[in-house]
């Protein structure tokens, strides 16, 4: 048996249709009487859609939200934050105001954004949590920003990215829910998908190469290259196919399929090279 697996949402999980397919929660129940953890390593909030995945997926372990820059429990116990510095933060809104473009800002209990558009409605909807209007200057100096995330058309991608902000990590995603729509997470430098799974694995005390996880796209590159057991379903990125063992698509039971292997043990996953 594999003690834990760490899932991406969205393109993983998460497929075209924005549900998660019925065989994955037989999986997941089947998997945790087995004795297997899973844990979920999302870009999004822990808030809405991604929470009840989360909680329903693995009740009882803690979660990364927030491409890594929280770490919680699903009833809301917070492990780790980490903050964008309030000056990033600034250089961040007055970007966007000046390209009129859509920057989300993140607490851990909340989404922001400046003004409510089309792209950004449409990913509130997607995620299930409501945006709050406000001041986003006004956020970034009154509350912990923990992580900024552009959302945009492909055409818009290098007009947001003429900005380089010290001490910011960025990370790029997509989801299959929402196509079209390019997802940019800003965390604060050292932050990522791959910090914040080491911070998990030491808070459960499992070596981190006895851990699987599953993705579908660049931005779950650092999870994959810290765990033994990598894997990326099929409808993953180009580049993450020649890389790492490939499960089925998303909706086709990649997860099941993955989930199977945890309890089977180290011996039923084929093994990367990724050095």
């Amino acid at each position: 048996m594999i003690p834990l697996v760490i899932l991406d949402l969205d393109g993983t999980v998460i497929g075209a249709s924005g549900q998660v397919v019925p065989s994955v929660w037989e999986a997941a129940e089947s998997a945790r009487a087995a004795g297997v953890k899973i844990s979920v390593c999302t870009g999004r909030p822990g808030l809405g859609v991604a929470l009840r995945i989360a909680r329903r997926l693995g009740p009882n372990v803690p979660h990364v939200f927030q491409s890594g820059a929280h770490l919680a429990f699903s009833d809301g116990e917070t492990l780790m934050a980490s903050s964008l510095r309030e000056a990033a933060a600034l250089k961040l809104v007055q970007h966007a105001r000046e390209l009129g473009l859509v920057l989300e800002l993140y607490t851990p209990q909340h989404m922001y954004v400046e003004r409510r558009t089309l792209i950004s409605e449409a990913h509130a909807a997607m995620i299930g949590v409501g945006a709050l209007v406000r001041d986003l200057a006004e956020v970034a100096q009154l509350e912990p920003v923990i992580r900024a995330q552009w959302v945009l058309t492909a055409d818009q991608e290098p007009r947001a990215m003429t900005l380089r902000v010290d001490d910011v990590q960025v990370s790029r995603a997509t989801s299959p829910a929402q196509p079209g729509t390019l997802f940019i997470s800003l965390t604060r430098r050292g932050t990522s998908k791959g910090s914040a799974v080491l911070a998990l694995c030491r808070h459960l005390r499992i070596p981190v190469d006895r851990v699987m996880a599953v993705g579908d796209s660049s931005g779950d590159l650092p999870m994959l290259e810290q765990v033994g057991y990598p894997l990326v379903v099929g409808n993953a990125e180009a580049a993450l196919l020649e890389r790492f063992p490939v499960l089925a698509d998303a909706e086709d039971g990649g997860v099941v399929e993955a989930l199977a292997m945890a309890v089977r043990g180290p011996n039923a996953v084929p093994r990367a090279s990724v050095g």
